[in-house]
């Protein structure tokens, strides 16, 4: 299993899915062209790490805390949906788990992206903190 980097661009947010660290993390802005074809590469990292998770619970390690961070700018209406489904899959992890938590971080006068967060976070059941970046 790798860990999973890609640099922000102009379009696409930084995405930090490191399990050796236990870092989770996605942020800058998300409008990329095609938002199917960049979230496919997420998704397919989770999916894998759902594997890598089944694999160390079969052998009696020591089930994880993880918490994925999100601090986007911007999330254009079509990466908005595969946000969601991401958080979708994230929620599939919640088993295999001790706690999965959401950190859902905005800019103070960034109502929107706290409203995105608000609502994220009554459509799926993992626990969010949703607070101003520092």
């Amino acid at each position: 299993m790798n860990k999973l980097i890609l640099e922000a661009t102009d379009t696409t947010p930084k995405v930090v899915l490191d399990h050796l660290e236990n870092t989770f993390e996605i942020s800058g802005e998300a409008s990329p062209e095609d938002a199917k074809l960049f979230y496919a590469a997420l998704f397919a990292w989770i999916e894998q790490y759902k594997s890598y998770l089944y694999y160390l619970n079969d052998k009696g390690d020591i089930k994880k805390n993880l918490v994925f961070t999100f601090h986007l700018s911007y999330v254009s209406s079509s990466a908005l949906k595969y946000t969601y489904n991401f958080l979708q899959h994230i929620e599939e992890l919640k088993p295999l788990c001790d706690t999965v938590t959401i950190k859902w971080l905005y800019d103070k006068e960034d109502t929107d992206m706290e409203d995105n967060g608000k609502e994220f976070s009554t459509m799926v059941k993992i626990p969010f903190v949703i607070e101003p970046a520092p």
